[in-house]
C-alpha cells in the first residue's frame, strides 16, 4: 500500500508561499522550492485570484503531484473585465448606471477552455452554454452587448 499524503490549499495564483507547509513538506524528503515553483507554473495563468491546488505527495516514492482546479466563472469574469466585484454600487445604480462591463464571445470562449477540464467536457459548445448560464446570473454583465440569455438562445 502506498503511503500517500494529500493537501489541500488555497493560493495567490502564481504567487504560492508553502510557508508553514515547507517544514512539513521537507521532513517528509520533498524539495519545497521545486514544488512551489510548479505550483506558480501551473496557476500563473490565473495571476490575481485565488485558485485551490491539491498537492498530492507518494511518501515512499518521494513523487508529488499537483492538481489545480480552474477559479469560479464569476472570479474568471473579474479576472476578463478587469474589475474588483461584479456589483453595481447603490451610488452607480441612482446615476442610471446598470451594466458592469462586456464579455466578447472570444472571452466566453476563453473562460469555457479553463473551465471544460474540471467539468470533464470536451465538448466546447455544451461548457460555453454553462458558462454563459452562470454568467446570466451576474448582475450587469452583458456578452456583445447583449443579455446573455439572448446569446444562450443564438448558440
Amino acid at each position: 500500500m502506498m503511503d500517500m499524503e494529500k493537501i489541500n490549499l488555497i493560493v495567490d495564483a502564481g504567487k504560492v508561499n508553502l510557508g508553514q507547509l515547507s517544514s512539513k513538506i521537507s521532513s517528509l524528503g520533498f524539495n519545497v522550492a521545486e514544488i512551489q515553483k510548479e505550483i506558480n507554473e501551473k496557476t500563473k495563468e490565473f495571476s490575481g485570484l485565488k485558485v485551490n491546488v491539491t498537492l498530492i505527495l507518494d511518501k515512499e516514492n518521494k513523487k508529488y503531484e499537483i492538481k489545480v482546479k480552474a477559479p469560479s466563472v464569476a472570479d474568471l469574469v473579474k479576472k476578463e473585465l478587469g474589475v474588483e466585484i461584479l456589483k453595481i454600487s447603490e451610488e452607480d445604480k441612482q446615476k442610471g448606471k446598470a451594466i458592469i462591463g462586456n464579455l466578447t464571445i472570444e472571452q466566453v470562449k476563453k473562460i469555457a477552455k479553463i473551465k471544460a477540464e474540471d467539468l470533464g467536457e470536451k465538448d466546447l459548445k455544451k461548457v460555453m452554454k454553462m458558462v454563459i448560464g452562470s454568467i446570466n446570473t451576474l448582475q450587469g454583465v452583458l456578452i456583445e452587448g447583449k443579455r446573455p440569455k439572448d446569446i444562450l438562445k443564438e448558440l
